[in-house]
């Protein structure tokens, strides 16, 4: 384990030489700024890059700080655009640019000033806050948080935004400074069942649920999903089980597919992947939802010119009856599934009738719900097969 560790960091850790360039590039465009004599924001480098948990090919974060109040897409904007004058702009909470200096990507924010970060106007505000409490925490794990994000990101379970569910950076540093470095939390992690309460917190219950340490009413960790959570947990048992390099850099397996497969294309409703793919997430949750009488296994999401889905099922095609399952004796609507179909029995503890299909086919039930989506057997040009897990030989 200690070889196949050693060798994952020698393969992440920036480069005397990367690392140059980007403290140097770092400091050149604060310089630039603050040559601009601005008395109204105050500019902070803020992120991976100002903690040192940064890995190779990391962009920087330079967050612009405005007094509240300030309209932030007239002035943060227009500051930001003096430093990337073809930044593209983005959208989270607020506006912000995004570009790239000397094949660096630069994200510039403009962002309020708060007292408290429990004080937020929006969630970036509070992330200055962030950086200043991983540097006053950090105690020389800037490595174990390296490999803990590249073995999150190698795994599928890294990034916080709803197409992964997974974990973001901070929460990985978090995480590591809680437990101490990498393989104390891939150990906690391996035991893992959901709910795992870390901090017993007065929110809607989530996988996770671990307070921020500058905001305690903040669950740090609410963006994890049941399938990220999961991916971790499995990793990290496999891991620990059978160290290998796979972890940290996997190679692209084919999974041989135990179904029919059939592929779906939608219209894309805009341009920007980091609300596209939770749309077409959603649309393949909904389909995959809707076959349940089809045995589904597995689905697929990726974009390209359109949007793909690839839905696995254990059967294509429907026969004219199908089982039809009801509630419970005891659960409510029990005498109502009974009165509307008296022919029906108690079979497992539920009540079953046959009912004709109303969709015999897959494509009629995606139809049913997705009009002007095209569907084909098998896996059509342009969509991705599901892959098996990845870091298994």
């Amino acid at each position: 384990m200690k070889k196949v560790i050693e060798k994952a960091l020698s393969e992440i850790e920036p480069t005397v030489n990367e690392r140059e360039k980007l403290l140097g590039l770092k400091e050149n465009i604060l310089k630039r700024i603050n040559e601009l004599e601005l008395t109204e924001v105050k500019p902070k480098v803020v992120g991976s890059v100002a903690k040192g948990t940064f890995l190779r090919g990391a962009d920087i974060d330079i967050f612009l700080i405005f007094k509240k109040g300030t309209n932030l897409k007239k002035k943060g904007l227009k500051i930001a655009r003096k430093i990337l004058p073809n930044g593209k702009e983005l959208y989270a909470q607020h506006p912000y640019l995004r570009g790239e200096i000397d094949g660096v990507g630069i994200d510039i924010v403009p962002c309020f000033a708060i007292d408290k970060s429990s004080e937020s106007i929006s969630a970036v505000d509070r992330t200055p806050f962030h950086t200043d409490w991983v540097v006053s925490n950090i105690a020389n794990l800037e490595s174990d948080i390296r490999l803990t994000k590249q073995f999150l990101k190698a795994v599928g379970a890294y990034g916080a935004n709803s197409a992964i569910g997974g974990f973001s950076g901070y929460l990985v540093e978090i995480l590591c400074i809680k437990y101490k470095g990498f393989l104390n939390l891939i150990k906690e992690m391996s035991q893992w069942r959901p709910p795992v309460i870390i901090d017993e917190m007065e929110i809607p219950k989530s996988p996770i649920m671990l307070c921020d340490p500058v905001d305690k009413k903040r669950n740090v960790a609410a963006g994890v999903t049941l399938k990220g959570l999961g991916t971790a947990v499995l990793a990290s048992k496999s891991f620990l089980d059978e160290p290998s390099h796979n972890f940290f850099f996997p190679k692209y397996k084919e999974r041989d597919s135990q179904g029919n497969l059939t592929s779906i294309i939608l219209s894309l409703p805009g341009e920007n992947e980091e609300t596209v793919m939770p749309w077409l997430q959603k649309q393949a949750r909904k389909i995959y939802k809707a076959l349940d009488d089809f045995e589904p296994i597995a689905w697929n999401t990726n974009i390209g010119n359109k949007g793909y889905i690839v839905i696995e099922t254990g059967i294509r095609k429907l026969p004219q009856i199908v089982s039809h399952r009801g509630p419970a004796p005891w659960e409510n609507g029990a005498i109502e599934f009974l009165k509307k179909y008296p022919n029906a029995t108690l079979n497992n503890g539920k009540l079953v009738i046959g009912k004709k299909s109303k969709n015999r086919s897959v494509e009629g039930v995606v139809k049913s719900l997705l009009p002007d989506a095209i569907v084909r057997e098998g896996i059509c040009e342009g969509a991705k097969p599901i892959q098996r897990v990845p870091w298994l030989d």
